[in-house]
């Protein structure tokens, strides 16, 4: 599996923003713990571009990330300052206006003597921060952080993106359905393997785990399946 990227859109239709998706459970629970620091009055920080420093006990940290040690959330949020966020707006033809790109932490400390962890978050990430906690809304990154299969994070998290815009489904193309899910080329050619082993397993756990329910459709040309279809409704 390659890295899979997340394109978002954000409300006015022209902006969007990129990253490889989050690949573990304690990836989806950090941003959920950033979530909960950033509030709505922090759009100041970002129209006076100030950014958005998170205090918290180490204790506090690992309880709101379970079953981690101490290095291995220090190794965590070393990875959140690798994680690149790339926003872009296009103008009324199409052509990138602007763009920027920042790392979901600008930096962090730690000290063994106060416990205390200390994250920085810039300033640039904050209006995607607060349009995610809208898609998260009621705890839904609960049961992203619950998935087992990298696979259900991605669909769960198409799904709920769209769930929101009144949609009730969303078809693709098997080449497009794979280059979402990050899936290289060459890779599970028999449409029977890809869905045995990536979409059932996916959208059981999605099923039985989560507020959605998903049912698949199949497009056939000469008897070979070449689109699928999501359908879904709240449960």
């Amino acid at each position: 599996m390659i890295a899979a990227i997340r394109i978002v859109t954000h409300p006015d239709g022209v902006t969007t923003s990129r990253y490889k998706y989050l690949p573990t459970a304690a990836h989806i629970t950090l941003m959920a713990f950033m979530m909960t620091h950033v509030k709505g009055s922090d759009n100041a920080n970002f129209i006076n571009k100030q950014n958005k420093v998170i205090q918290s006990n180490l204790a506090v940290l690992t309880r709101f990330i379970p079953k981690m040690s101490k290095s291995e959330l220090l190794d965590l949020l070393e990875d959140y300052c690798n994680r690149t966020l790339i926003t872009q707006r296009l103008d009324v033809a199409g052509e990138i206006e602007d763009i920027e790109a920042t790392t979901f932490i600008s930096a962090y400390a730690y000290n063994r003597s106060t416990k205390l962890v200390t994250i920085e978050v810039s300033y640039r990430l904050i209006p995607f921060i607060l349009y995610m906690k809208q898609q998260y809304i009621g705890g839904r990154w609960k049961y992203s952080a619950s998935f087992t299969s990298s696979y259900s994070n991605l669909i769960y998290d198409m799904i709920i993106t769209n769930f929101d815009k009144n949609t009730q489904s969303i078809k693709f193309t098997l080449d497009a359905i794979k280059e979402l899910l990050g899936i290289e080329n060459g890779t599970y050619e028999i449409y029977s393997n890809f869905k045995r082993k990536v979409l059932n397993i996916a959208l059981n756990e999605i099923n039985a785990k989560a507020d959605i329910a998903i049912e698949l459709k199949e497009y056939k040309l000469s008897r070979k399946v070449v689109a699928v279809e999501f359908v879904f409704r709240k449960k």
